[in-house]
């Protein structure tokens, strides 16, 4: 008992509270390794398959995410551990498989009234197609981010909130905001002109330091 109380307890700080006792359970019937990750700006969490017969699955998530955010990465990560476990390998990372099972928890802690009821919304939505990363829901991500409790720095903004054309640090690289295309912005990387896609509710650093003419 000791051991699972120790466990709720690190876990109180990331998880809602109402979700504790289904994620101790979910971390108690297999060995699972959990790690707290530095913010990470491509991921939000990962899940590594023991290689070899003893070794423990690992799900890292990162640690400056708000409870329900952190919640939905781990059910992600857990869904992978689940397909690993249940049908093997050489299941494709985000296919049917992990799909279902995501739907599933998803589902059970909707049924468990842990989320408010606007991300209860964006996840029904959400839900439709699961995209293989929250990020790739901007609505989504957009109602999490409600639920922030960090306090941005005055630059710190997502690049659908940048006025056009201008520039911001992503990655210690400087870009220039372009045009939308679809659901992302084709911005332009000032040190060799070449051109990505931004998720618009991406995290960036508005850059309003002068700057000669390139």
């Amino acid at each position: 008992m000791k051991k699972c109380y120790d466990l709720r307890t690190s876990l109180t700080p990331f998880i809602p509270e109402k979700a504790l006792d289904e994620v101790v359970i979910f971390l108690q019937k297999y060995p699972i390794h959990l790690g707290l990750m530095a913010p990470r700006s491509r991921v939000f969490g990962d899940y590594r398959a023991p290689q070899k017969i003893g070794e423990f699955h690992k799900i890292t998530v990162n640690g400056d995410l708000n409870t329900y955010a952190f919640l939905i990465t781990f059910l992600h990560e857990y869904a992978h551990l689940l397909v690993f476990v249940n049908d093997g390998p050489r299941a494709q990372a985000h296919g049917n498989e992990w799909k279902t099972y995501f739907r599933r928890l998803l589902q059970q802690f909707i049924h468990l009234e842990i989320f408010p009821d606007d991300i209860c919304l964006a996840l029904q939505n959400y839900m439709k197609k699961v995209p293989a990363s929250t990020a790739s829901d901007p609505q989504l991500m957009r109602v999490l981010e409600r639920y922030n409790v960090r306090k941005r720095s005055e630059n710190e903004m997502t690049v659908e909130q940048l006025p056009p054309k201008a520039r911001f640090k992503y990655n210690d690289d400087l870009f220039e905001k372009g045009e939308r295309l679809r659901k992302n912005f084709t911005c332009v990387r000032l040190s060799d002109g070449a051109k990505f896609r931004f998720n618009p509710v991406a995290k960036v650093t508005y850059h309003t330091a002068e700057l000669p003419f390139l």
